[in-house]
């Protein structure tokens, strides 16, 4: 219904005409039939009254029906851009606990890698320590003294086998100097080595962590531009049909005659209205 009161003939020219109703449409329907009833008549007067009345209501309802049908098409492209935000905000959602779930996963991994890695290191210290003697065995020249001391000794050549005994004890301190030396730097190697292992193991678990993530982004902005594109696609298709209305319109208002101007533009907006929302839902539906 619209109110069409603001815009009134001379005070002559209304009291030949019908009384007006409420409802815009019916009186201009009254009008038209009580135009071509004067025509009829041979009261042309009447009938240009009539025909001036509704050409002045007819731009009213024209300049109306324009505004409410861009009030309608603004309301249209709102809620598609609230229902296109809604979804990203869901998307982003979604994508942080993904992302956060897979950031503890990893660290998990991370902190079992290094666990198991500290007690590997430890048991294989403890491996090389009990596996690795902590004195070296008697050298050749070493035997051969000890040899030649118990002969000595047997032979009651005592101050000789105490010579020799002190050159034992000399030779048995070097060469356990020199075995602890060799046998520090070999443990040394050797964890080096292990921790070289596990650094390549801690390497390989972080590239294929990095190599997930970079899955994970790539994934992501696939799924993010689809969205947009998809919201892009409605919004110009949604953009496309407004202005084949607007167009239809303004070719209706300027080829119908008055009396069938308001009964199209009634059923165009009806149509139009469950068509926008039909599409709405659409776009609600691909999510």
């Amino acid at each position: 219904m619209h109110n069409y009161r603001g815009v009134r003939p001379s005070t002559a020219k209304m009291n030949t005409l019908p009384p007006e109703t409420e409802n815009l449409e019916e009186y201009m329907k009254i009008l038209y039939d009580h135009q071509k009833a004067c025509e009829k008549a041979g009261k042309y007067l009447e009938a240009d009254c009539a025909k001036q009345r509704l050409k002045e209501l007819k731009a009213k309802y024209e300049s109306k029906t324009k505004i409410d049908i861009r009030e309608r098409h603004e309301s249209e492209k709102y809620e598609l851009t609230q229902s296109h935000q809604e979804e990203m905000q869901n998307f982003n959602a979604f994508w942080d606990e993904k992302i956060q779930e897979f950031e503890q996963d990893a660290q998990k991994l991370k902190n079992e890698l290094q666990q198991k890695q500290e007690d590997e290191m430890q048991q294989f210290l403890q491996d090389l320590e009990g596996s690795i003697p902590q004195t070296p065995k008697d050298s050749a020249e070493l035997l051969s003294l000890k040899k030649t001391e118990e002969q000595l000794a047997r032979q009651e050549e005592y101050l000789e086998a105490h010579k020799i005994q002190s050159r034992i004890v000399q030779l048995q301190k070097e060469e356990q100097e020199k075995w602890a030396l060799m046998r520090n730097n070999k443990i040394k190697n050797l964890l080096q080595q292990q921790k070289i292992k596990q650094n390549n193991e801690t390497n390989v678990l972080n590239q294929r962590i990095e190599n997930a993530q970079e899955e994970q982004r790539k994934i992501k902005k696939a799924e993010e531009e689809k969205l947009i594109q998809k919201y892009n696609n409605v919004k110009k298709e949604l953009e496309g049909k407004q202005l084949q209305e607007l167009q239809r319109v303004d070719k209706d208002f300027k080829n119908t005659t008055s009396i069938f101007v308001t009964s199209k533009m009634s059923k165009m907006a009806s149509q139009s209205g469950s068509q926008m929302q039909s599409e709405d839902q659409q776009f609600k539906g691909k999510n």
